[in-house]
């Protein structure tokens, strides 16, 4: 693992070893991906403050995340596409999280069970759920989360409609998966994801099916859901709802505007993900970062403060804490990993984003994560930011 150097590293591994169509669906945005680039500029424009002559022969990383100590102020983002790029992706990467003591974020869609999850993310499992048309559906799946153990759920609030992903349709390739012919060609010009992931699904009890929805509504990634997913009616009132229903930390994923953090802690949420869904659905949405500081004020003491979006290098976690995140999601580059390398894979882009955060700190001066504020940000002469 140790010729993977950085992030960059893993994504090209994984552009080589996918399917074309596959990549594509795990790497790009939406529409002209304006939003998905402005994360990278965004964060790439926020300079850091060196420190010299500081004593940085300790470095300590820990933190708190939703109340459970943590070693790394980061966690796993919940990313539905894990299983379809490596066998039993899901699995590998939550498992390389459980040794890494970080947190596990789950998707609704995921073709792993929320209980194999379980097992494995000893660092903390929480549950992201699209909030279905039929609500009791949603409440079910939020039940068995409870009963495994989740210590979170990540209601996913950025997505009324479809994103409009037209690179998809072009590759052939949109879910429920069909076997059309370009996307058919695609697989075949790549013999080893073919023979590692998809004809071992098919030799092993066949294609990998939604884990985790409702019998009704459960059946193979080749076959559309019975019931709708990712409903437009959702509103205020089903978050309330889900917060006297839910016992554990319950997060808004998606907030960029500080009045919805506001009414967020009104309602009783204990933090929000400031997101705009890593540039995948809105592409005339603000940069996650440039919405940060104003959620984090807005937020106060009342919220847990979260931050997604472009993450690529310890650099970038600096960035975000120092404008006031608890802990950043990390999304795209453990699903790069998993592509490469299944769990040892993940487990290196973790080992690359640690080795780089602490490397980060200590050329900032900050020897703990609380020591990351405002001060290590880089103002130039006259500037008011």
């Amino acid at each position: 693992m140790t010729r993977y150097l950085n992030i960059h590293d893993m994504r090209e591994a994984a552009r080589r070893r996918l399917p074309r169509a596959f990549f594509e669906f795990l790497d790009r945005g939406t529409e002209d991906e304006v939003a998905m680039a402005a994360n990278r500029a965004a964060l790439s424009a926020i300079r850091l403050k060196p420190a010299v002559l500081s004593d940085v022969s300790a470095i300590e990383t820990s933190t708190e995340i939703l109340g459970r100590k943590s070693p790394l102020p980061f966690a796993i983002a919940p990313t539905g596409s894990a299983g379809m790029l490596a066998w039993k992706g899901e699995l590998a990467i939550a498992r390389a999280a459980g040794k890494a003591g970080i947190p596990y974020a789950l998707a609704t869609s995921s073709t792993s069970t929320i209980e194999e999850i379980a097992a494995v993310a000893t660092g903390g499992m929480w549950l992201q759920l699209y909030i279905w048309d039929d609500r009791e559906a949603s409440f079910q799946i939020v039940d068995r989360a409870a009963q495994a153990g989740a210590e979170a759920l990540l209601i996913t609030v950025d997505t009324p409609v479809m994103a409009n992903r037209e690179y998809n349709d072009r590759n052939g390739f949109s879910f429920p998966v069909k076997p059309r012919p370009r996307l058919v060609g695609d697989i075949l010009l790549h013999p080893r994801w073919l023979a590692g992931v998809l004809a071992r699904y098919w030799v092993t009890g066949g294609l990998p099916h939604y884990a985790n929805y409702p019998r009704d509504m459960s059946g193979p990634v080749t076959r559309a859901p019975s019931r709708r997913a990712n409903s437009a009616s959702v509103t205020w009132d089903d978050i309330a709802r889900f917060r006297d229903s839910w016992k554990g930390k319950l997060v808004l994923k998606g907030i960029l505007v500080p009045e919805d953090a506001v009414r967020a802690a009104e309602f009783g949420v204990d933090g929000v993900v400031v997101s705009n869904h890593g540039g995948r659905m809105f592409d005339a949405a603000p940069p996650s970062i440039e919405a940060l500081p104003a959620v984090v004020e807005a937020a106060g003491d009342k919220l847990d403060v979260l931050f997604d979006g472009g993450i690529r290098r310890g650099t970038d976690i600096v960035r975000a804490l120092a404008l006031g995140a608890r802990a950043v999601l990390i999304g795209r580059a453990p699903l790069y990993g998993v592509a490469a390398a299944g769990e040892a894979g993940a487990a290196r882009v973790i080992e690359i984003l640690a080795e780089e955060l602490e490397r980060s700190m200590a050329l900032t001066g900050a020897t703990r994560v609380d020591a990351i504020t405002g001060d290590c940000i880089w103002r130039s002469e006259g500037s008011s930011g």
